[in-house]
């Protein structure tokens, strides 16, 4: 009997430790293209009335309002959802302004299942669940996102900041007091809106994959370092096949020097 039972467990936590497997497999690529990106109740920690401004002045008044430190670290709650796959994890990251992205996944049970180094012209993965290593160019992720991202594009996702191009020939209209730009992003319509303290309420984009859209809400803003950060994203894509949400919660959240960005590469991982 107590090897029968034995045996069970055996059988149990090898089911459970494949479902991991699979589940991280299909999706390690997708929640990395995505994680930076954004709960649907917006806490804005600002009251101030929007005011009429010229895209210029609006635009600068962003980038002033940017998150800024050479280090930052965070750890964030992630949990994705497709209509078939419930799954969460969590996501440490680190950044060095203008150099350095790393990221550490890690999944039920506390398995290790991804990690990611990303450099100016490079991404560098780690897939710890099967053994392989991937070292690409950046363009890589193209794969993955419908847009051409840099390094960064990517940590201004990160970090909440403003992205996008100068906006010198768009008009801004005032919404339920919030900014409303409509622009591009290569090519794809997007629309951004900016709560009155200079910081993304939400960026909707158009005719991504078959027609769908993808919608970016950032919400929970709270006082970091004398900057207004964003704890809560959310992320919707939906087209005529497909559909996912993606929930993040930030928290730990540091500013410091001396970060370190393990990445060792064992001798035994293959690169497919």
């Amino acid at each position: 009997m107590k090897e029968a039972a034995e045996t069970g467990q055996g059988s149990e936590f090898l089911e459970k430790k494949i479902l991991i497997k699979n589940c991280m497999n299909k999706y390690l690529f997708i929640a990395f293209s995505f994680l930076f990106i954004l709960s649907c109740k917006t806490k804005n920690i600002s009251t101030n009335e929007a005011k009429a401004l010229s895209i210029k002045l609006l635009q600068k008044n962003m980038e002033e309002a940017d998150f800024k430190s050479k280090y930052f670290s965070a750890k964030a709650k992630v949990n994705f959802n497709d209509g078939k796959i419930n799954q969460g994890f969590t996501a440490n990251i680190r950044i060095k302004e203008n150099e350095i992205i790393w990221m550490s996944l890690t999944g039920p049970f506390g398995i290790e299942g991804a990690r990611i180094l990303i450099e100016k012209n490079r991404i560098q993965i780690l897939d710890k669940l099967n053994g392989n290593y991937y070292d690409e160019n950046l363009n890589y992720l193209n794969r993955y996102l419908p847009f051409n991202p840099d390094l960064k594009f990517i940590e201004n996702l990160l970090l909440g900041n403003s992205f996008q191009s100068t906006y010198t020939k768009q008009k801004i209209n005032l919404v339920d007091n919030l900014y409303e730009i409509t622009d591009n992003l290569e090519g794809y319509p997007v629309t951004y809106r900016v709560n009155p303290n200079y910081r993304y309420h939400d960026i909707l984009v158009e005719n991504v994959g078959n027609e769908g859209s993808l919608k970016m809400q950032f919400a929970d803003y709270r006082i970091i370092e004398n900057y207004l950060f964003a704890m809560v994203r959310e992320l919707n894509f939906k087209d005529d096949k497909n559909s996912l949400h993606l929930d993040i919660n930030f928290n730990k959240i540091k500013v410091e020097s001396g970060l370190e960005f393990p990445f060792d590469v064992p001798e035994k991982y293959k690169n497919p």
